[in-house]
C-alpha cells in the first residue's frame, strides 16, 4: 500500500495517513491527491514513492526536453484524456510519462496508435498537465465536426485519430463489444447506409438488429476499431483485416476484424472468438452416444484422415479443436496450418496461411511433414495439390484432420475425386467423414408450445403417432447435429469404383448411418431443438 510505504520512508506520519484515509472514504479522491492537498507531502515525493513501490522508472519532466517527433505520435485528445505525455522515441520504444503507468488498456491503445513498444514512466500529475499545455500550445480543441473544406490526407488522418480517441466514441465501441459478448454473439456487423448507421449481432447463427448508431459518429467509430486492430486508418478504398485481443465480461476474447468498402461507406464485421470455446470436449458438442464412439475410435488410430464437412458457420473448426484436445498429450507432436488461427491451444504448434509470403496450404503442409508430426490439422483442402500431400501424409504414419465444403458426408469422398485424387487413394486414406450443422437449442425459460404441421412431420419421418405431439419454440444457444460416414471395407470398395455420392449415401444408410436429419429428429424428440430448426439447416443436405 502506498500510504504505508510513505510512512515507512518518513515522508508522512501515521496520524497524517489515518486522517487522509478518513477523508478518502468520504471524498473518493486518490490518496496521493489528498496528501498533497493537505500539504503533508509533495506531489514529487509521492510520485517517486509510487514508482519505487511498483518498480517503475520515475521521470522529473522539468529536467527533460520533449522531442517534437514524439509529440506528433500521440494526439492531444489522448494525452488529455489519460493525462500522459510522450517524451522521446528510441530503438522502437516510445517513453511516455504517465499519471498511471500501470493502466494496461491505455498502454495497448498507445501501442496501436504509434506502432511502437511503450515504455511507461511515473511523473507528477501537475508536471504532466503542464507539459501538455506547453507542448500542445493552448486549450483542448473543440469536439470534432466536419470541416468546411476538404482536408489534406495527412490532416484528415490526424482528425480521425483525434476524434476516435474521444470519450464518447471509446464508450460506444466498448459497449458494442461488451454487449455482444454478454449476449453470446459470434459477430458484430457495422453497416453504413445513406443517412443511417446500422448495427447487427449474429446470435445463435441468426442476425439480430440492435438500436441504430449515431450517423455523426460513423467515421469515428470505424476509425476507433481500425486503431484497435492495427489497421491503416487512412485506407478506405481496399478491404483490410486485423485483430483485437481483449478481456470482456471476465472472458478472454479475440476479435477478428474485417473492413470492406461499399457505396455507402466501409462495412465492418468483428468475429468474436471466445477462447474458452477452444477447449470444448467432444462429448459437449452434441454427438449421439453411438456417433461419439465412432469418432473416439477414429481419432485413436495412429494414421489416416478424418474429414469434417459442412457450410461456413456450421462448427467445423470447433469440432476439429475438440478432436485435437482429445489427442493432445506429451507423447505426440501436433501441428496445424489454419486460415486463420482462431484459438491458441497449449502445446500445439499452430501456424497461419500467408499467401502473400508464399505460405499456402500446400506449401505449408509440404514443409510441415518434415517437422516430425504425429498429428496434422490442415484448415481446409481446397485443391488437388493440398489433397495429394494430405493423403500422402495420412498413408505414411500421420493422423490428419481437415475440412471440406460439401453438403453431406458422401459428397466429401466424391469431392476429393472430382479435384483429381485417385479414387483408390481416397478409399485407402480416409477413416471417417463427419458432416455437421448447428441448430438452435430450446431455452428452458423462454420456450413456448408449438404444434408442427403434417408436412413438417412427414419430412422428418415422424409418423401419425407423433401428429398430436406439441413441440416448443424459443431458443438460446446451439448444438450440433451430425452425420458420420465410417469407411469400412465395403465403403472403400464403392469409392474405389468411383460410384456417385448418392449411391455411397444410400449404402451407408442401409448399413445404419444416421443422416443429419435423423440426428436432428432425435434431438427434436428429446426436446433439445425444433422441427423448424432441423428443416432450416438441412434443407440442402
Amino acid at each position: 500500500m502506498i500510504g504505508e510505504s510513505l510512512v515507512e520512508k518518513g515522508i508522512i506520519t501515521r496520524k497524517q495517513l489515518e486522517e487522509a484515509l478518513q477523508d478518502q472514504k468520504s471524498s473518493g479522491e486518490f490518496l496521493g491527491s489528498i496528501l498533497v492537498g493537505k500539504k503533508y507531502a509533495s506531489e514529487h515525493l509521492i510520485a517517486k514513492a509510487l514508482s519505487e513501490e511498483l518498480g517503475l522508472a520515475f521521470m522529473d519532466l522539468s529536467k527533460y526536453s520533449i522531442e517534437a517527433s514524439a509529440i506528433k505520435l500521440v494526439p492531444e485528445a489522448v494525452c488529455r484524456k489519460y493525462t500522459l505525455v510522450p517524451v522521446y522515441e528510441a530503438g522502437g520504444n516510445l517513453t511516455v510519462a504517465m499519471a498511471d503507468p500501470t493502466d494496461e488498456a491505455v498502454k495497448d491503445e498507445l501501442k496501436g496508435l504509434t506502432k511502437l513498444k511503450i515504455r511507461p514512466v511515473f511523473s507528477p500529475l501537475s508536471e504532466i498537465k503542464g507539459r501538455i499545455e506547453k507542448e500542445y500550445a493552448g486549450p483542448s480543441k473543440a469536439p470534432y465536426s466536419a470541416p468546411a473544406a476538404a482536408p489534406s490526407p495527412g490532416k484528415e488522418v490526424e482528425e480521425l485519430i483525434e476524434v476516435a480517441s474521444l470519450a464518447p466514441v471509446i464508450q460506444v465501441v466498448d459497449t458494442l463489444i461488451t454487449k455482444a459478448v454478454e449476449l453470446g454473439a459470434s459477430d458484430i456487423h457495422l453497416e453504413p447506409d445513406q443517412g443511417h448507421f446500422y448495427c447487427r449481432y449474429r446470435i445463435d447463427g441468426m442476425l439480430r438488429e440492435i438500436p441504430e448508431l449515431p450517423k455523426k459518429y460513423e467515421a469515428a467509430i470505424i476509425s476507433r476499431i481500425k486503431i484497435m486492430s492495427n489497421m491503416d486508418i487512412a485506407e478506405k478504398r481496399l478491404p483490410q483485416d486485423g485483430r483485437i485481443q481483449a478481456t470482456v465480461a471476465n472472458k478472454s476474447v479475440d476479435l477478428r476484424v474485417s473492413t470492406f468498402p461499399t457505396l455507402s461507406g466501409e462495412n465492418v464485421v468483428l468475429r468474436i472468438l471466445d477462447r474458452s470455446r477452444a477447449f470444448l470436449e467432444l462429448d459437449g458438442l452434441g454427438f449421439a452416444p453411438d456417433n461419439l464412439k465412432i469418432i473416439e475410435k477414429a481419432i485413436k488410430r495412429p494414421f489416416g484422415m478424418i474429414l469434417v464437412t459442412g457450410p461456413t458457420g456450421s462448427g467445423k473448426t470447433t469440432t476439429l479443436y475438440a478432436a485435437l484436445n482429445k489427442v493432445n498429450n506429451l507423447d505426440k507432436n501436433i501441428m496445424t496450418l489454419e486460415d486463420p488461427v482462431e484459438y491458441e491451444i497449449p502445446r500445439i504448434r499452430q501456424s497461419q496461411v500467408n499467401v502473400k509470403a508464399g505460405l499456402t496450404f500446400a506449401a505449408g503442409l509440404r514443409s510441415m511433414v518434415r517437422q516430425d508430426p504425429d498429428v496434422i490439422m490442415i484448415g481446409e483442402i481446397r485443391d488437388k495439390e493440398t489433397a495429394d500431400i494430405a493423403i500422402h501424409a495420412a498413408l505414411t504414419g500421420h493422423l490428419v484432420f481437415s475440412t471440406l465444403h460439401t453438403n453431406d458426408s458422401a459428397s466429401a469422398a466424391t469431392r476429393l475425386i472430382d479435384i483429381g485424387v485417385e479414387p483408390f487413394l481416397v478409399g485407402t486414406s480416409v477413416i471417417a467423414i463427419i458432416a455437421q450443422r448447428l441448430v438452435r437449442t430450446l431455452c428452458p425459460h423462454c420456450k413456448k408450445p408449438y404444434t408442427p404441421g403434417r408436412e413438417e412431420l412427414d419430412i422428418l419421418g415422424l409418423g401419425p403417432i407423433d401428429e398430436k405431439a406439441v413441440f416448443d419454440t424459443g431458443y438460446s444457444g446451439r448444438t450440433g447435429i451430425f452425420e458420420i460416414l465410417a469407411l469400412d471395407d465395403k465403403m472403400k470398395e464403392l469409392i474405389s469404383r468411383k460410384v456417385s455420392s448418392t449411391q455411397i449415401h444410400e449404402a451407408a444408410v442401409r448399413d445404419g448411418m444416421k443422416t443429419l436429419r435423423d440426428d436432428g429428429t432425435l434431438k427434436v424428440k428429446a426436446g433439445i431443438t425444433t422441427v423448424a430448426e432441423v428443416l432450416r439447416v438441412t434443407k440442402e443436405a
